[in-house]
């Protein structure tokens, strides 16, 4: 009886999974179309890795599924399906196996690589221009590196695991006249506070490292899909970066009567913005702005001994008092 009660149990779960499951649309990539100079080997190595890149609510046929819808069709060519004629048309709009056809092309222009995909939808044997792109790579290498890149920019990529992991990036600067210190004493506070709230990083003094040898710069202008490339790169959940408008550490004489003399008293401000990053996405997942003022002559607590600090001692002092209450709003969004 238990078996029997175990089995209908069993049954009835699958059932209602099977009722819930969300089913997927069916896409067939083409065989790539080689418009000049691109060796047939490297064709299908190109062919290969769109069929494994294709993700998102997509489900790649067979090549053997989408050599019997040609021949449905009465094409020999990936390139006829540019070209299709009424009648084809037609009969492509009643085949129920697939919903999608991926038509890329790639050929040289000059010593470059050129790759562009059209995505057509077999009921109409229409192109959607937003599911079309084209790409100039400089080499194979690249092509490669950043195929997944262009599958998510129309939308066919596939969605990154959680890794549990994210990344601090190099604060933007945006003002002119910034101490060079700036940005690694702000980062190097942000990834210690983080780590002491408990978010995992990925390790800040290999980041750079990465982006340059994968000839990402200029990260604060990035678009939604390079971050998601960067996110890929660094395996990363969530990207942090700050940007830092503004920060000063000027000094003022005071005369102190006790003393009957002038001093010189320090004062600092910064201010900037926070934003954090889904790099599943690319999009902002959050923003917040941080201002802190102190003048270091009234609000310096009595047990710190300031007597023998240079300016960038009171610099890093500003900078750790402003990081608190960043660290907390980043930990909590990223948690």
């Amino acid at each position: 009886m238990k078996n029997k009660f175990f089995l209908a149990l069993i049954a009835a779960f699958s059932l209602i999974c099977g009722a819930f499951a969300v089913e997927m649309d069916r896409l067939a990539v083409a065989e790539p179309v080689n418009k000049g100079g691109i060796k047939t080997e490297d064709v299908e190595a190109i062919w290969s890795m769109l069929e494994s890149s294709i993700g998102g609510d997509y489900e790649v046929i067979s090549r053997a599924a989408l050599k019997q819808i040609m021949t449905e069709i009465g094409l020999t060519t990936s390139s006829d399906l540019m070209n299709l004629n009424s009648a084809q048309k037609a009969k492509l709009g009643q085949i129920k196996t697939v919903k999608y056809l991926l038509v890329p092309t790639v050929g040289k222009f000059g010593s470059r690589i050129t790759l562009s995909l059209s995505l057509m939808n077999s009921s109409t044997g229409s192109i959607d221009p937003d599911g079309s792109i084209s790409k100039v790579f400089r080499n194979f290498d690249e092509l490669a590196d950043q195929l997944k890149d262009t599958l998510n920019e129309i939308g066919l990529g596939k969605k990154a695991r959680k890794r549990g992991i994210s990344a601090v990036l190099s604060p933007v600067i945006a003002f002119n006249d910034a101490p060079a210190y700036l940005p690694m004493e702000f980062n190097t506070l942000m990834e210690n506070g983080l780590l002491n709230s408990g978010i995992r990083l990925f390790a800040m003094q290999n980041i750079s490292n990465i982006l340059a040898k994968n000839n990402i710069d200029a990260i604060h202008s990035a678009s939604p899909a390079m971050y998601q490339r960067i996110g890929e790169l660094l395996r990363a959940d969530y990207l942090v970066q700050a940007t830092i408008n503004r920060f000063t550490i000027g000094t003022k004489s005071i005369y102190v009567a006790p003393l009957q003399k002038y001093v010189t008293s320090y004062n600092g401000y910064i201010a900037g913005t926070v934003k954090i990053i889904n790099a599943q996405t690319g999009l902002t997942a959050g923003s917040f702005v941080f201002d802190r003022t102190i003048d270091f002559g009234t609000d310096l607590p009595d047990h710190i001994d300031n007597t023998n600090w240079l300016t960038q001692d009171y610099a890093r002092y500003l900078i750790r008092t402003a990081i608190t209450p960043i660290v907390s709003e980043v930990a909590a969004k990223i948690k």
